[in-house]
């Protein structure tokens, strides 16, 4: 079956959630103090998804025979919030897919961008170096959730 890329849609928040939780609970979670866990869940809600349009932003997500299996998303012009992909599809391409279309619709809908950033979780942070990101500063924690600043250059 083949991926299909798409731009988040209303009747897919639900579903696009359901693999942030999973993703969050598997691969991030265990590296968050209690605090960070819960405010993480207060913060990154389905009314959360829906309101990146309005912050300059958008939540491209991936399907895999109809069913929501990855997801990335933006705020602020080039900031990337969220990006997860089904556990148990790691390594299959989709992450990268889903960051290449990401990039390129930043590219062309704000021109004045030069990079993209991201606070990276520190187990994400191969993935995000895998990708072209960079690390730009020490490791921070916030609220309970630890995260590493990356960067990527857009320009080609």
């Amino acid at each position: 079956m083949a991926i299909q890329l798409s731009l988040l849609d209303e009747a897919d928040v639900d579903e696009t959630m359901a693999v942030v939780k999973e993703s969050f609970d598997t691969c991030v979670a265990p590296d968050y103090t209690e605090e960070g866990r819960e405010l993480f869940a207060r913060v990154v809600t389905c009314e959360y998804l829906r309101s990146l349009p309005n912050r300059q932003g958008f939540t491209l997500v991936a399907k895999l025979g109809g069913h929501t299996v990855g997801m990335c998303a933006f705020r602020d012009g080039n900031h990337i919030t969220l990006f997860f992909v089904r556990p148990k599809l790691h390594g299959q391409g989709i992450g990268r897919r889903l960051f290449d279309a990401a990039a390129e619709r930043v590219r062309r809908n704000v021109p004045e961008a030069t990079k993209l950033e991201v606070h990276s979780s520190p187990a994400a942070v191969p993935v995000y170096e895998a990708l072209g990101f960079e690390v730009t500063g020490p490791e921070e924690v916030e609220g309970g959730m630890r995260y590493v600043p990356m960067e990527r250059s857009l320009v080609t």
